[in-house]
């Protein structure tokens, strides 16, 4: 008998492999194209944000000083020194007009010197090459009874980027009766208002009390210091 050798079995063929592919020279630089955009585009969004950010801060900065400065003229004006002035006409040492407005007033003590200080409010070219709302001053004496030279008195700017200042005088509430320009020169007007218009918007209209004796009082400062 003839012995007969088992068949081998046959392993199971393996389906076939298909040959690993990477990508092409185009797809690369689509793909950096793509991841580029989007970089550039986050970089915009952030830097959009910080801007606004930093506005913001700005905005806010200069409201406050606004304030500040608006408190003090509010003080300084009830301070108002009613001062004669020779002539044929009588008349107080207060120019009153619709841009400007120059008067004599008392000088609280905790700002540095105490007694009378001569005034000037007005828009001014400030060194950026903007305009600014400038108030300037400097001590007076009744030897010289007139206006000291501007140009000599220490500024402080109160807003920046104003495109212009209107001034009225008298008035009633806040639109009646205002004049540009005050005619009355043998007395004080009851009040002034301010109405600046500024890069940013206009600033909501200040109406300011004049008196010739001073009232309550609160600490204001310029640039964070008292003066």
């Amino acid at each position: 008998m003839i012995p007969v050798c088992p068949r081998p079995r046959r392993r199971p063929s393996s389906p076939a492999r298909r040959p690993l592919r990477g990508l092409t020279l185009v797809e690369v630089v689509v793909a950096l194209a793509v991841l580029s955009l989007i970089v550039l585009a986050l970089g915009a969004s952030l830097r959009g944000l910080s801007q606004s950010a930093t506005r913001v801060d700005q905005r806010a900065e200069a409201i406050d000083e606004m304030r500040v400065g608006i408190g003090f003229l509010r003080e300084v004006l009830a301070r108002t020194s009613r001062i004669p002035v020779p002539g044929p006409e009588p008349r107080l040492l207060f120019e009153a007009g619709a841009d400007s407005l120059a008067w004599v007033a008392v000088m609280p003590a905790r700002f540095g010197a105490a007694g009378r200080f001569a005034f000037r409010l007005a828009v001014e070219p400030l060194a950026d090459g903007t305009q600014g709302l400038v108030l300037r001053f400097a001590p007076w004496s009744a030897e010289s009874p007139g206006f000291p030279d501007w140009t000599q008195a220490e500024p402080r700017v109160l807003a920046q980027d104003v495109a212009r200042i209107t001034i009225g005088y008298g008035g009633d509430g806040m639109a009646a009766g205002w004049q540009p320009a005050w005619t009355e020169r043998d007395r004080l007007p009851p009040r002034v208002r301010l109405d600046l218009a500024l890069a940013g918007g206009d600033w909501p209209p200040v109406v300011l009390p004049v008196r010739s004796a001073a009232g309550p009082t609160s600490v204001f400062t310029f640039g964070g210091a008292a003066r």
